[in-house]
């Protein structure tokens, strides 16, 4: 009899091991993944902090994806040597913002915490808690379980009444749908969540800021303008917070089209009533000591361009330095990563290269794979280092005709792939063992005049007269830049 019930209670006991591992599968892959792949990879972000050492980040970053693309933990430790942390991400509102100041507080003891200010005004008003309910679960699905997380879902669940407890802890009952739309990244997730070296930031290589932005004066403010009440109430939460800590509470506002005079007064007020430190880079003075340029140090109104985060990042480590003590010292967490941070800088500097020769030197690289389609190119364009650049890629002179021709390349893992002729030519294939297809075609003039590079079935190819090449990262897994170099012009001009 009791062989029997110690064979039922192992039945049992089995049972329940299978099915905590397959609830566990199922939550894995079923919930959303933003990762290196994606403009602003908030899983690797938070999943990457807790493979931090303990107690060995000096500075904490919140705020929404303004903190995200400004403030860059890698360029703070190369230039101060301050160890730092970007738990920021999209439409971050202050209750997800205090909620993750106190999970991180389980594991670090930070001796500053900065927070960008740009959600203690209305942003989406018709939502409880200011920001998209989608960018809140993006903010705590990935936050492991604990009292912390507890009371942040039951809080945020009794602030926002269309959002459940149930579908916390069960995400099948958010995420039911996503079965029908599941990517490669709901299967490969440990190596794409390993992809946390940028700690936090999410780089942005676009020039896009308005060339009319105008900082404004000190002078301009004489009214404040009044913060959403909730996000006033959680800025006091994470004041005392750090207070009750000891720990540095740094108030900052990157730049923006979005901020105002009224707003930084409000900022300010606020600072001087609890003592803190406002740094406004919107403020002319500031603005122009570390002379940022909306126009490229911003890729849009309101976030920064690698650029410009390293100008405000560096102007934030000066201060940090002084008002503090900070930095001096050496972490291998943050010197391992320099190479995977200077190529990730590679990555945004070549979407701007205009220069042919530069930009053939620049994919040799065995992170890229670069796809080559050429459209009506003729050599009198290809000048000798051009050529050269070519070879060194290690292709033949396949473009070595007086007369217009097709032309295809393909270099991948440093082996390339030609053909040439002047009929149309087709290519096909995959990379990344299988994972990723690729279609090329190329037509000089007399047979088509197109130049196509699909990548997974989207197109990238500029089409233009020339060579145009696509750049995929391997890395990161994304394309890094679409170009086309017009050789049979004296200038080989760039297009984009």
């Amino acid at each position: 009899m009791v062989k029997r019930h110690w064979k039922t209670a192992g039945k049992f006991l089995a049972f329940a091991v299978v099915l905590c591992v397959s609830v566990h599968f199922v939550w894995r892959v079923i919930v959303p993944k933003f990762f290196a792949d994606s403009s602003w990879p908030t899983t690797s972000a938070y999943l990457g902090f807790y493979e931090m050492e303990e107690n060995t980040v000096d500075v904490l970053f919140f705020g929404s994806s303004h903190a995200a693309s400004f403030f860059l933990p890698q360029e703070l430790y190369n230039g101060y040597g301050i160890t730092g942390y970007n738990l920021g991400c999209e439409q971050q509102n202050l209750v997800v913002s205090y909620f993750w100041l106190g999970e991180a507080l389980r594991f670090q003891k930070p001796k500053a915490v900065v927070l960008d200010c740009y959600m203690l005004f209305p942003y989406i008003s018709t939502e409880p808690l200011n920001t998209a309910e989608s960018c809140t679960r993006k903010a705590i699905d990935y936050m492991k379980w604990s009292s912390v997380k507890k009371d942040a879902v039951q809080t945020i669940c009794r602030l926002d009444e269309n959002q459940s407890l149930e579908s916390y802890y069960f995400p099948n009952i958010r995420y039911h749908k996503r079965w029908e739309g599941l990517s490669e990244n709901d299967f490969s997730f440990s190596d794409m969540a390993g992809h946390y070296e940028l700690k936090g930031y999410a780089p942005q290589a676009a020039y896009g800021g308005r060339q009319d932005f105008a900082p404004f004066e000190i002078g301009d403010m004489d009214a404040k303008e009044n913060m959403v009440p909730l996000m006033a109430e959680y800025l006091g939460h994470m004041e005392k917070l750090c207070r009750q800590n000891g720990i540095p509470f740094v108030l900052v506002k990157t730049p923006t089209t979005a901020q105002s005079p009224a707003k930084s007064l409000a900022i300010q007020n606020f600072a001087r009533e609890h003592d803190l430190h406002f740094l406004d880079f919107n403020e002319k003075g500031l603005y122009e000591k570390i002379n940022f340029c909306f126009e490229t140090d911003n890729c849009d109104d309101g976030h920064g361009s690698i650029w410009g985060a390293r100008k405000v990042t560096a102007q934030i480590g000066k201060k940090l330095a002084r008002w503090y003590g900070l930095g001096g010292h050496k972490d291998s967490q943050w010197e391992e990563t320099r190479d995977y941070y200077e190529g990730i800088k590679k990555d945004c500097e070549l979407a701007h290269m205009t220069d042919l020769v530069e930009y053939l030197q620049a994919v040799l690289d065995e992170r890229y794979y670069v796809f080559l389609s050429a459209k009506d190119a003729r050599l009198p364009g290809l000048k000798p280092a051009a050529l050269k650049g070519l070879k060194e890629l290690g292709l033949s002179a396949g473009l070595r005709e007086d007369a217009g021709c097709s032309y295809l390349a393909v270099i991948l893992n440093g082996k390339a792939q030609e053909q040439s002729g002047i009929d149309q030519l087709e290519q096909d294939g995959a990379i990344r063992d299988g994972v990723v297809r690729y279609e090329m075609v190329s037509a000089e003039s007399g047979c088509g005049n197109v130049s196509s590079i699909k990548i997974d079935g989207t197109e990238y190819s500029k089409n233009g007269r020339g060579l145009n090449f696509v750049v995929y990262n391997q890395v990161t897994k994304r394309i890094v830049d679409a170009v086309c170099f017009d050789i049979n012009e004296d200038g080989v001009a760039a297009s984009r």
